[in-house]
């Protein structure tokens, strides 16, 4: 299946077009990947490829004003910013459990991220509209890494939207975007579907003939993967400390974590994030 013009990505980074590769489609994750998931998962095929020309021109765009409702901006962090991350030395971590004590007990750096942080985040929002969601912590060589606790048991859920607040289909444009920020060592990497929710319903009612009320957030995963299991995914590669943009809870999305070696950390703040770029 081919790729369609949805989400944009959009950088100030020279070399971007390297860091994104493309595959053929979704697959229901199986049982000898030894991770727990929700049925009706799906995650990404591993078959990997660079872009060809007239995916890189449906992909990116080069504009100054890409709408950030529908758009992904990747950048570097600013060095001062970088440094202050640093002094933490989340690197010397060997378990996800030592993480946040990182920052717990380092109070003096932690005021400096912060007011280095809040520099670096004013030039990305016009209104100030934002806060500190969490700090990630996901495993190394894992397919996908978003998952929930359930009954003393992590329950992986695959590609998904965001909920980080309520919303339909029809209005998750309406939603913000977020900022996540690479603090590992490794290239970390994200996969998603490049297509906005108004874009998913659309082609799920003309494959099914299904009515809008029948197609909701909890559903909308489930219906387009299966329908639609061609249709590729791209992947965006995330070095240590650059960052990105993004309206996660308008598109499928999911880190994938394959290949790295060491803990994968990341900062996130959620709000409205328009002027990237």
């Amino acid at each position: 299946m081919q790729l369609k013009k949805g989400i944009r990505l959009s950088s100030d980074l020279s070399d971007m077009a390297d860091q994104v590769t493309i595959n053929d489609g979704t697959m229901v994750p199986t049982e000898n990947s030894g991770l727990s998931y929700l049925s009706g998962s799906y995650i990404p095929k591993t078959s990997w490829r660079k872009l060809h020309d007239k995916e890189s021109s449906l992909l990116f765009t080069h504009s100054k004003k890409a709408d950030f409702r529908k758009s992904i901006f990747v950048g570097n962090i600013p060095s001062q910013l970088k440094a202050s991350f640093e002094e933490l030395n989340l690197h010397a971590c060997t378990s996800v459990d030592q993480i946040l004590p990182a920052f717990g007990n380092k109070e003096e750096e932690v005021k400096q991220i912060n007011k280095s942080m809040h520099a670096f985040l004013k030039n990305c929002s016009s209104t100030s509209n934002y806060k500190f969601h969490r700090i990630t912590r996901a495993l190394p060589n894992r397919d996908t890494t978003t998952c929930h606790y359930v009954r003393e048991k992590f329950i992986y859920v695959g590609l998904h939207i965001d909920q980080s607040r309520k919303f339909t289909p029809y209005t998750a444009y309406k939603s913000g975007n977020r900022i996540s920020i690479n603090l590992g060592r490794e290239t970390r990497h994200l996969a998603f579907i490049n297509l906005s929710m108004l874009q998913v319903v659309k082609m799920i009612r003309e494959c099914t003939g299904l009515s809008d009320a029948s197609i909701d957030c909890n559903n909308i995963g489930y219906l387009f993967f299966k329908h639609f299991p061609e249709y590729p995914v791209v992947k965006l590669a995330l070095k240590p400390y650059q960052y990105y943009i993004a309206p996660t809870d308008n598109f499928f999305h999911d880190a994938t974590t394959l290949g790295k070696n060491e803990i994968d950390v990341t900062i996130v703040y959620t709000g409205l994030f328009d002027m990237a770029g």
